[in-house]
């Protein structure tokens, strides 16, 4: 009764059975979904009136994303006003931002700057909503992600321009207008940008620290930058348990896979330590070790000898494309193992070589598991000579500098691998315990 009544040009809401049903009778919105779904398709009509409380309780009564992106293309489809359709572009980029953020920016393109002002303010707002009421209606959230806040940031910032923002500081008592809700939610926008871990809003920040329309605006995102990196790299929690065993034994059994990974590193910094510094090194026995397999063994057979109950160690697992990783380091309490890719300098790898394998082999092949992310560039020299140097981009490093030219490539690249959290470039000099100093 209320939606065939609502259908006109009156822009009041009818604060009937719709709205008590969006608000205060949340266990009907799954069967009510339904009905209003039905309805709408049905009657092809333009939904204006209450469309916040419907859209409420077609959400909250988990109608599907295909749906609501199809509810909300039908719409627009129905009406030619860009205020209206800008709401209904909300939706579609909360359910599918992929497809819609791109033609979100096509359509602003084409309204022409007045019109594309009120329209990415209804937009915005109605994304994000205001300060007094947060969200107008639930999200589905596909859009809270640090691409997608970014590329909304800029965009918003192309229309919702700083410059023309409205400073109401001083100015007494005011009611909030359109103007003041869009330009919090896009600064909203940034919140949620840098409230996101990981690398994505990293780089995402790094990007807008180089890119912001806004020059005065870069300094401040180059802090968030940093800021961002500071609590990322800060080690994962440990649990009651895991602090209790580490009071023990100082050591603890990883939950996680980043725990494995740090596990993992820490082991072969020991044996690189016990290599090229310990009074009982097997250097000697390990330059003479043929080829790679042997090599291999060597270290597999060390990090066995060193699980502690804490791994276990695998060489060369197929994989599901018949690939094989020369290493990897597995806990049953850890969805993906760790991957260690061995290469041998003596074999004559060259910089871009080298590169190469760490970018496609080891980032792009084994690391491309949802749940992985980590993972280790093992290079070992047997007796490299004092003289030897490789090309990597500009740099020319020998074997004490490999490591961090490696590293330092990685980083320039890492932003190409969004799935990839972390990568650590170990050297073994088995030539080092030789050395005699002489001062």
């Amino acid at each position: 009764w209320e939606l065939d009544n609502s259908i006109s040009n009156s822009e009041q809401p009818r604060h009937y059975i719709i709205y008590n049903v969006a608000y205060h009778a949340p266990w009907l919105h799954t069967p009510m979904a339904r009905v209003i779904l039905k309805w709408l398709f049905s009657n092809n009509a333009c939904l204006h009136v209450n469309r916040g409380e419907c859209l409420r309780i077609l959400i909250e009564g988990g109608t599907d994303n295909v749906r609501l992106v199809e509810l909300a293309l039908q719409q627009i489809g129905l009406s030619q006003d860009h205020q209206n359709n800008a709401y209904w572009y909300s939706l579609l980029v909360d359910c599918d931002p992929d497809t819609y953020i791109p033609e979100l920016e096509h359509w602003l393109s084409e309204l022409g700057l007045e019109k594309a002002l009120q329209a990415s303010q209804v937009f915005i707002t109605a994304l994000i909503g205001n300060r007094h009421t947060g969200n107008l209606r639930p999200q589905i959230g596909k859009f809270r992600t640090a691409n997608h806040l970014k590329s909304l940031y800029i965009l918003m910032h192309r229309y919702i321009r700083v410059e023309d923002d409205v400073n109401r500081a001083g100015s007494g008592v005011y009611s909030p207008d359109l103007r003041d809700e869009a330009q919090e939610a896009r600064n909203r926008l940034f919140n949620l940008l840098s409230e996101c871990p990981g690398k994505d809003c990293y780089f995402s920040l790094k990007a807008l620290a180089a890119e912001h329309p806004d020059h005065g605006y870069r300094p401040w995102m180059a802090k968030q930058a940093h800021k961002r990196a500071e609590e990322d790299g800060d080690l994962e929690p440990w649990s009651a348990e895991q602090v209790n065993q580490f009071g023990r034994v100082q050591t603890i059994i990883p939950a996680t896979h980043r725990q494995l990974f740090d596990l993992t590193v820490c082991r072969l910094k020991d044996l690189k330590d016990w290599l090229e510094r310990g009074n009982d090194s097997p250097w000697q026995t390990w330059q003479r070790a043929e080829g790679e397999t042997e090599t291999r063994t060597l270290i597999a057979g060390w990090l066995n000898q060193q699980c502690r109950d804490q791994y276990t160690t695998a060489q060369e697992p197929e994989l599901a494309n018949s690939q094989r990783m020369d290493i990897w380091l597995q806990n049953t309490h850890v969805q993906s193992p760790v991957p260690i890719e061995l290469k041998l300098l003596d074999k004559g790898w060259s910089g871009p070589e080298l590169c190469e394998r760490l970018r496609n082999q080891l980032a792009g092949d084994y690391l491309r598991e949802e749940t992985a992310g980590c993972g280790v560039f093992l290079l070992v020299s047997q007796n490299i000579a004092p003289n030897r140097r490789w090309k990597i981009d500009r740099e020319r490093p020998n074997l004490n500098a490999l490591s961090q030219v490696l590293k330092d490539y990685w980083q320039n690249i890492a932003d190409e691998y969004p799935g990839v959290a972390q990568i650590d470039i170990v050297v073994l000099d088995l030539a080092k315990r030789g050395l005699v100093s002489d001062s």
